[in-house]
């Protein structure tokens, strides 16, 4: 295993390890919606509308 072998598992580890601070930090993996994407996403369009 040379040094460029090391140097791309380092760059994949931190990129998988910023991904989930990210993913974290921005409410997990759920994110309020249970997993229903569709769901999700038609209830965040139709926000603007029920704050009237």
């Amino acid at each position: 295993m040379g040094l460029g072998d090391i140097l791309i598992l380092a760059a994949v580890a931190a990129a998988f390890i910023g991904a989930l601070v990210f993913i974290f930090k921005n409410g997990g993996f759920s994110a309020g919606c249970g997993g229903d994407c569709a769901h999700c996403a038609s209830r965040c369009s139709h926000a603007g509308g029920e704050e009237k």
